[in-house]
């Protein structure tokens, strides 16, 4: 394994420290494990032809507009994360209604030189109430048009959001 490639905890998703021989979590411990890539989902919630972005409270690409979204729990269905995940970051409670495609997501820190890739599921879902956006993760909310959304944004998000505005679901390689 490459020294520049990054760890997270299978646990809980957060950053090994690799300073000792063992890779370790600053809240789970020493983690022996397959370094894999962690699987996300997230969703583009519709409401009158706007979707709702959250701004990123926390690296990497913090700052930058996304959908809100996040890493999968072990065998959880990745629609039931991206259910999940706008639950916990807007405190919204989705309906999911289609896919919009699966992404090579690069969630690399635009600060540093290490490249870090997740394949992100994207759904289509509505939602009943106003966000209530949680500070740890979202230091922002905004309803946008899909076809103009804000920058900065998080780039793969806006390729998905592309897809989004034209009907047409993700299907080419890159």
């Amino acid at each position: 394994m490459s020294p520049r490639t990054r760890l997270f905890c299978p646990q809980c998703g957060a950053l090994l420290d690799r300073a000792g021989a063992v890779p370790e979590c600053a809240t789970d411990g020493p983690q022996w494990v397959l370094a894999r890539n962690g699987p996300a989902a997230c969703v583009a919630i519709l409401r009158d032809g706007r979707v709702l972005l959250t701004r990123r409270a926390r690296a990497p690409w913090e700052g930058h507009w996304e959908l809100p979204g996040g890493f999968q729990d072990l065998g959880e269905h990745p629609a039931d994360t991206a259910v999940r995940e706008a639950r916990e970051e807007v405190g919204l409670e989705v309906t999911v209604t289609g896919l919009i495609g699966v992404y090579l997501h690069d969630a690399s820190d635009p600060n540093d030189d290490v490249t870090d890739v997740r394949q992100v599921v994207t759904y289509v879902g509505t939602a009943v109430g106003e966000p209530r956006a949680d500070p740890a993760e979202v230091s922002d909310w905004c309803w946008a048009d899909p076809t103009d959304p804000p920058r900065p944004m998080v780039p793969q998000e806006r390729v998905a959001l592309g897809d989004l505005a034209a009907a047409t679901p993700y299907h080419r390689a890159r």
